[in-house]
């Protein structure tokens, strides 16, 4: 009886392992004929990271940016102004018909004509001031390109040397956190076997957390610092963009006198400004040619049913009543308030260089101070502190101090 029933399991484990292994291979197949009709996976390649230099955004702003397009749109629109004022005034043909019915006796009755052309002879003092006007205009859209064109630049230098330096925070953020969460641990192993007081490791692990909020907040840095340079530049970089570039140069040195005299005396926003002075002025004088007599000459023809009429003579327009009194002071206006925008936009430039030269001076002079030893020094402190507190001369609260001024 036992060798029946040991027969009986060992037919049915047998017939549970077959039906296994029908399953088995049937999902096999279903899985392959799956695959089998599953379209092929084209690979997507990533987008591969490219770096900019300087130079290369530069290049970029010029062919991309938005508002260099625009002032240049509008330095063409200045060209064209030219063009407009320098143009002939058009003449003015007039051309008639009548019809007459005789109402007396012996009368001719018809249809007639009458044509009449009118030319108006534009003053020469008038063309020239207008012209004069139109062609300050648009070298003033032109000074106003390099305007924009400098600004742009500008922003451009100050956002990528900003974006580097927030990658260098970074990468310093990233390293003290390691160094942290390793003297983190070497507490902990010294805390577990009795060495260290517990005390240290909580020291220690706030030190992390304080590290980590530091990383995270230096990435928060780094996208809002390329976020701002891809708006400078005006046109959307690569998602992934690297900058190429040595954040560790020398620091170029700067010359006073020369630096103040380029300012005076070839920055585009004073060039504008005395080019804007210079269109007011040239207004004045449009308006003023605007007051003299204007002079047409007309000549018409009237075809009569029984004669023909030609007529030729001068059309005068007089200022009597309004000789522009209102729009040629308007313009002396306008030009005083150019050349007070003028000097008030030298005295701006000025005052703004003064400023700038002494953030220049302070920050030259903090850089010589690192590079003249303080990092070193600061480094040696951590380094004897560590060692230190390694023996069991100092605490952890010195060592933690000694390495928060050197991130300082």
């Amino acid at each position: 009886m036992y060798s029946e029933s040991h027969k009986n399991r060992s037919v049915l484990t047998m017939l549970s392992v077959a039906c296994m292994l029908l399953v088995a291979g049937s999902g096999v197949r279903a899985q392959q004929a799956g695959a089998s009709l599953k379209a092929p996976e084209v690979a997507v390649p990533a987008p591969v990271a490219r770096a900019y230099s300087l130079e290369d955004l530069l290049a970029l702003a010029l062919r991309e940016n938005l508002a260099l397009k625009s002032a240049r749109a509008q330095a063409a629109g200045g060209q064209a102004g030219v063009a407009t004022a320098r143009a002939y005034p058009n003449p003015e043909v007039e051309i008639l018909g009548s019809s007459a019915r005789p109402r007396a006796p012996g009368s001719v009755g018809g249809g007639g004509s009458t044509v009449s052309v009118t030319q108006r002879i534009e003053n020469p003092a008038l063309r020239r001031a207008r012209a004069d006007a139109a062609t300050v205009v648009a070298q003033t859209a032109e000074i106003n390109v390099r305007v924009v064109e400098s600004g742009v630049f500008a922003e451009i230098k100050e956002r990528f040397f900003e974006t580097m330096k927030r990658a260098e925070e970074l990468d310093a953020a990233r390293e003290d956190l390691r160094l942290t969460e390793q003297i983190r641990d070497r507490i902990r192993v010294r805390t577990r076997s009795g060495e260290g007081a517990r005390f240290d490791l909580y020291r220690a692990d706030v030190e992390v957390s304080l590290a980590a909020k530091q990383a995270e907040r230096a990435v928060t840095h780094v996208d809002e610092a390329r976020a701002r340079l891809t708006q400078a530049v005006g046109t959307n970089l690569t998602d992934n963009f690297t900058l190429a570039g040595d954040f560790y140069r020398k620091t170029p040195r700067a010359d006073y006198h020369a630096l103040r005299n380029a300012v005076l005396m070839a920055n585009p926003e004073i060039k504008r400004a005395l080019s804007e002075l210079g269109r007011a002025e040239k207004q004045v004088d449009v308006e003023r040619a605007q007051a003299l007599p204007v002079v047409a000459v007309r000549i018409s023809r009237d075809d009569e049913p029984d004669m023909r009429t030609t007529r030729a003579g001068v059309v005068v327009s007089l200022p009597l009543w309004d000789r522009r009194r209102g729009p040629i002071d308007e313009a002396r206006a306008q030009a005083i308030k150019s050349r007070t925008d003028a000097d008030l936009r030298r005295f701006v430039l000025v005052q703004a260089f003064e400023a700038g030269w002494q953030q220049y001076q302070a920050a030259l002079k903090s850089v010589q101070a690192l590079e003249g030893g303080i990092v070193d020094q600061a480094r040696t402190v951590v380094d004897i502190a560590e060692a230190a507190y390694r023996f069991g001369e100092r605490g952890i609260l010195e060592y933690l101090d000694a390495r928060r001024q050197f991130r300082a």
